[in-house]
């Protein structure tokens, strides 16, 4: 990828030389052209781009190279050098309105990702005020900006600007979530009424975000208020079935309390795993089964589920089964075939973003990778569920 970028550099420096040859001949000089290029080939890249910011003047046949140049550092990391040749363009161009307002935005961007969000939303703070689509880039930025400073006030309220020029589901679905980061805090503060508002809210602007019934139903379970609870959570299955392992946990702490019902609650189970076959599910109804089945009830249970549906998880519970009734020589090989299936997902991420493929070990309601909200998912197969 390096080798690549090089290149990539390498042909924008040929084309910046051979635009600056063209007008340096006219002077009668060419040298100061291919400066550049010799300090990008002896790989010295600061010089390099020093030399095409003093050498290459800013006008209007050479603003896409600049454009292409801070285009190319910003994907290589190199944020300070971005900025360098963004804020040159702004310095020392006379261009339309419209080409340097869009500059400006991408200064904003160099700022974003080099962590820089007061300069950032100093920047796109004056372009919301523009009419067009550079305003409506720039409150998508402003958004993201929010996002990072976890100010989810002040993300709702310029979603609600940006959806003001037309609907966009994927706005609505993020902020549903930002109310539920909002009711997230105010239920680890103890503020119940005040979290339970706040998923209305959100669940008047995306009525399927699983994650609403998810923390729904955390508030009910603190409330002492259990089949409000299970209520809650058992939407999940008809609102999105496979973030339904979420709530299994909480679902079966909800019936212990109640200290009935959990014929019922494997009934559930057993509808949830018709529409969405899944290990978690099939080891919480063999937790419910074992005392009526017994061991070997439960074992012959599982072997049937991993016959049509292999997953080393399902096989991992199965061989603990038959450890708690091996002895000898029979335990110790079930336990060194157990250390091997540990072993094959150890490292291996459970859980990955539909939408940029990002795989991460935890669940995460927004993708560290794209942003993206809802997006990440459990992964199924014989490595996941």
């Amino acid at each position: 990828m390096d080798s690549y970028l090089l290149y990539s550099l390498i042909v924008v420096a040929i084309g910046i030389g051979w635009l600056l040859g063209r007008w340096e001949r006219l002077r009668g000089t060419a040298k100061p052209a291919y400066r550049g290029l010799n300090y990008l080939l002896n790989e010295q890249n600061d010089r390099a781009v020093a030399s095409f910011i003093q050498d290459l003047e800013v006008n209007q046949e050479t603003l896409e190279t600049h454009l292409a140049l801070g285009s190319l550092l910003r994907r290589r990391g190199e944020l300070d050098k971005a900025v360098v040749v963004h804020e040159n363009i702004l310095t020392r161009a006379r261009l339309g309105r419209d080409v340097m307002l869009g500059v400006q935005l991408e200064l904003a961007r160099d700022y974003l990702l080099a962590g820089l969000l007061d300069r950032a939303e100093t920047v796109v703070q004056e372009l919301i005020k523009e009419k067009g689509p550079i305003r409506l880039e720039s409150l998508e930025m402003l958004i993201e900006i929010y996002e990072r400073e976890k100010d989810w006030t002040k993300a709702i309220a310029t979603a609600d600007q940006l959806l003001s020029a037309g609907t966009n589901e994927s706005v609505e679905r993020a902020v549903s979530h930002y109310y539920c980061e909002l009711a997230d805090k105010a239920l680890s503060a103890g503020e119940l009424p005040q979290a339970e508002k706040l998923l209305d809210k959100g669940e008047c602007r995306f009525a399927a975000n699983a994650r609403i019934c998810l923390l729904k139903g955390h508030v009910a379970f603190v409330s002492n208020n259990y089949q409000k609870a299970i209520n809650e959570l058992q939407q999940i299955n008809g609102c999105d079935p496979v973030f339904t392992q979420q709530s299994i946990d909480l679902l079966r702490q909800c019936y212990e309390e109640r200290g009935d019902g959990f014929a019922e609650f494997g009934d559930y189970l057993a509808r949830c795993l018709e529409t969405n076959p899944s290990i978690s599910i099939v080891l919480a109804m063999a937790d419910l089964r074992r005392e009526h089945d017994g061991d070997e009830g439960v074992s012959r249970f599982i072997a049937d589920y991993l016959k049509r549906n292999p997953t080393i998880r399902g096989l991992t519970r199965l061989i603990d089964l038959h450890m708690d009734n091996a002895t000898g020589v029979s335990r110790e090989n079930l336990a060194i075939l157990r250390s091997f299936a540990d072993a094959l997902v150890a490292e291996k991420p459970g859980f990955r973003c539909d939408e940029c493929g990002f795989s991460v070990k935890k669940m995460h309601w927004h993708c560290p990778g794209c942003h993206d909200w809802g997006s990440v998912k459990p992964i199924f197969g014989l490595e996941g569920e």
